[in-house]
């Protein structure tokens, strides 16, 4: 039987970039990124070398997953000024 990862992490420092899947971890097959701080994030993935955002608004969260036998590319989350509480979910 295979064993699957789930890692959450709560990014708490502002004006940050995290890019996942973190180091030692394989590729995203999921990810759940929930916005519990005051202003907007940025979120962009790796197959247009970051160039392409999307903005998630205080309040906001989303999930990514990848279809069957797929992964997603390696994602980056960038908090703005005053962003202190975003949550994520990813294996």
């Amino acid at each position: 039987m295979a064993t699957d990862t789930i890692a959450f992490s709560t990014l708490s420092v502002a004006s940050t970039t995290t890019d996942l899947p973190v180091t030692g971890l394989s590729n995203l097959t999921f990810l759940t990124i929930i916005n519990n701080g005051e202003n907007a994030i940025t979120i962009a993935q790796e197959s247009d070398n970051y160039a392409t955002t999307m903005t998630l608004a205080a309040g906001q969260g989303i999930t990514f997953t990848a279809g069957a036998n797929m992964t997603l590319p390696p994602m980056r989350v960038v908090t703005g000024a005053g962003t202190t509480l975003t949550s994520i979910a990813h294996n």
